[in-house]
């Protein structure tokens, strides 16, 4: 990735008063897009912070005591000039009401404040701490975590913080350009750790499907992690055709041709997602891992490599920053003596067309991207995840599919139906002269190209970076790949799994024990589709401003480590990581963890050094002498959670239900924590369907209705009879296989 400081916005001045880990990232992103941010850090709470950690580079570090007049003097003044104001006071407190009071007293009409909260300040939780462990807790996304053990998990990796940081900097840049163009005016955006959580989420909360992922090892024997003769190698066969690839390799094809190992239609059920009966699953990963177990993971990437079965070993932290590719990417880069993490967006600028006649002036809208037009060539996730957010926002985004479909279209768990809400579909085969003329036809039509194809398929078709700059010189092209655009592994097949393995977070998520797979939160997936869509609005920003187009690149591998961003900055300052605090990975400390009561599970958040006096003060609440965390446990299993909170309501130690979605009683709609932020009118049985744009970008807007998923090839007509071609050049079009459509 390109580290130099991209400058497109370096007209705008933030300042950044959070103390929260999401704001960190948040003025990061804007840093990196050369926004001027001033960070201030209470000089009495800032033992943990250097102008080394990553999320602080190219920031200017005020050290000042919040609590002194001088503070406020200093932000009253500012404010002046400033354009964005982000802060995470907790709502209804002192803070917050000096906070706004010197906002409403400011006279600055360019201002756009940006509250970040851990849930929304119009929701009954609005008064909660800014606490992920319990935002997870309470959104029963530790209940669904794979992991070793029993009871809920842990998360290791702080995907609320980052949804909610990669969130925030969209929505910062997203009511730029609105207000640019616009009469109507975004002046306050709340964004929440909530809505972090909901970028990736969409995937747990679909019905009983979630239980194919609920093994560490995978959710299917061809997609999972296997214990090699020196260490753990992952393998990510998404489809049929991977699948054969890998039994051969292995050298089991029988299995390919094996009565049992088929579902209807005579496809192999062993790789994609799911073999249905679990028993027949276990068996088939039991007899592959006595195979894998013979050989060294070594061993085995030569003979995966070989046979372009999509696989990687998995790594540690130390690997991590030694990989090839990684390195490669300058995603971990030497300065001097140190090691840094790198930007995660690559963002160059394009063609600049001077006096372009094409306005997006307007005086209302109702969704703030309104005017923009986007073609998206994605599949799976990353892409349709970056391409429904841009949707969400505003952006009319026409999803363009090959004839069969993009290729997570058949999948049985949703994927399709949820990520591609909100998008208009055409489907034109490319492969024909006709088909590339067409779609080359669109691109000139659009504001947004936006693709995850492997590295070297879009110039194949005919609309490559040069190609596609040539057709339309100002367009924001959003490219996301799983490795990057060259380097050594970018000739490979790349996934979810496989990104998560290389960067550690796998190895990290495990623990002292084997590795753990986060299937169903496919994390480097939802990161980088949301890098990718916060890239997309910052070449959105650009082209209004400078009548440029910009070139935008990510990659799984940059969400792997920016996830894994705060661990890597403690092991390159010498710092100890956290770890699980017991077998079945339930916390990483007496007091941040969860525990089991008599009816359920709870967690308690309690940030101390000090757990004597905490165990002190438990035993005077439960009138028991409690000294270790055995005790604990004995304890708390003789009361009702309820019972429980009502004791230390009046504590400083937080507490709150671990929900469960994998009861019949749960329902994720009624469940306070999402019921204002939740739609449910999607008609896929496995299904509920998150509506993106109020829960994770909260603007102050009405909501807006959110279309079900389109048809295959849907709106054909809609799209090339606007390029000036009939019905019946359409139904010759297909008669000859050039479209393709669903009755």
């Amino acid at each position: 990735m390109n580290n130099s400081v991209t400058k497109f916005l370096n007209e705008i001045k933030v300042l950044d008063l959070s103390g929260h880990y999401s704001g960190d990232l948040t003025s990061m992103f804007l840093s990196d897009f050369g926004a001027l941010v001033f960070k201030y850090i209470n000089k009495f709470d800032d033992i943990s912070y250097s102008e080394n950690n990553f999320w602080n580079r190219n920031k200017n570090i005020i050290h000042i005591d919040f609590d002194n007049e001088l503070y406020f003097q200093r932000i009253r003044s500012d404010l002046k000039d400033a354009h964005i104001l982000i802060h995470d006071y907790q709502y209804d407190t002192d803070e917050y009401k000096n906070i706004l009071s010197l906002i409403e007293n400011n006279r600055n009409e360019d201002l756009i404040v940006c509250h970040i909260s851990a849930f929304p300040i119009n929701s009954e939780l609005k008064h909660e701490l800014m606490i992920d462990d319990l935002v997870l807790a309470r959104a029963g996304e530790m209940m669904v975590l794979p992991g070793h053990g029993k009871g809920p998990k842990y998360l290791m990796h702080p995907v609320t913080s980052v949804g909610c940081g990669i969130n925030s900097a969209t929505a910062i840049i997203t009511a730029l350009i609105s207000n640019h163009i616009s009469s109507k005016k975004i002046k306050s955006i709340n964004t929440t750790l909530m809505g972090g959580l909901l970028l990736y989420a969409s995937n747990p909360y679909q019905g009983d499907k979630w239980r194919d992922f609920a093994s560490p090892t995978g959710g299917a024997p061809f997609y999972s992690n296997y214990k090699c003769s020196d260490g753990y190698l992952q393998i990510a066969c998404i489809h049929s055709g991977f699948v054969e690839k890998a039994a051969i390799a292995i050298g089991i094809p029988e299995i390919l041709v094996d009565p049992k190992y088929e579902i209807g239609g005579g496809k192999p059920a062993t790789g994609g997602f799911r073999i249905e009966d679990p028993a027949l699953r276990q068996e088939l990963y039991d007899n592959i891992a006595k195979i894998m177990i013979t050989k060294t993971c070594s061993e085995w990437s030569e003979i995966f490599e070989e046979s372009d079965v999509p696989y990687a070993k998995i790594n540690n932290i130390n690997e991590a920053l030694q990989d090839e590719q990684i390195i490669h990417n300058k995603l971990v880069y030497r300065n001097g003596e140190s090691t840094n993490i790198g930007q995660f967006i690559d963002f160059e600028p394009g063609t600049n067309i001077a006096n372009n006649t094409k306005s997006y002036k307007r005086n209302d809208f109702q969704l703030p991207l309104e005017g923009f037009k986007a073609l998206e060539v994605t599949n799976v996730i990353a892409g349709p995840v970056s391409g429904r957010i841009l949707a969400n926002l505003g952006v009319e985004v026409i999803k363009m599919e090959p004839p069969g479909g993009e290729i997570s279209r058949p999948f049985e768990v949703g994927y399709f139906q949820n990520l591609n809400r909100n998008k208009n579909a055409v489907c034109i085969n490319t492969k024909t002269e006709k088909g590339k003329s067409l779609a080359q036809e669109l691109i000139k039509t659009v504001d947004i190209y936006v693709e995850n194809m492997r590295p070297g398929a879009s110039e194949r078709v005919g609309y490559g970076k040069a190609a596609l700059e040539k057709l339309n010189p100002t367009i924001v092209q959003t490219h996301i790949a799983a490795y990057g655009n060259d380097g050594p592994y970018v000739h490979r097949p790349g996934l979810d799994p496989i990104a998560q393995s290389i960067t550690g977070l796998q190895s990290i998520q495990g623990g002292n024990a084997a590795p753990v797979f986060l299937g169903m939160l496919a994390p480097t997936d939802f990161t980088a589709g949301g890098m990718a869509a916060l890239g997309t609005v910052a070449g959105l920003y650009n082209k209004i401003t400078n009548e440029t187009g910009s070139i935008i690149n990510t990659n799984l591998l940059a969400g792997g480590i920016l996830l894994n961003g705060s661990k890597i900055n403690n092991y390159l300052n010498n710092k100890d990581n956290v770890k699980f605090i017991n077998k079945d990975q339930n916390g990483i400390s007496d007091f941040n963890r969860a525990y089991k009561a008599s009816d359920g599970w709870f967690y308690i958040y309690k940030n101390s050094d000090d757990s004597q006096e905490l165990y002190v003060k438990l035993s005077s609440l439960f009138n028991k002498k409690i000294q270790s965390v055995l005790e604990l446990e004995l304890c708390f299993e003789g009361y009702k959670i309820e019972s429980i909170i009502e004791k230390l309501k009046d504590s400083d130690i937080h507490i709150c239900k671990v929900n469960d979605p994998t009861v019949d009683e749960y329902d994720f709609l009624l469940n306070p924590v999402t019921w204002d932020q939740v739609i449910d009118t999607n008609d896929h049985p496995s299904l509920i369907s998150l509506e993106i744009a109020h829960n994770m970008h909260g603007f102050g807007l009405d909501n807006v209705d959110i279309p079900n998923y389109p048809k295959l090839g849907e709106h054909n007509f809609y799209y090339l009879s606007q390029l000036g071609y009939s019905k019946e050049d359409l139904n010759k079009f297909e008669s000859e296989g050039i479209l393709n459509s669903e009755s």
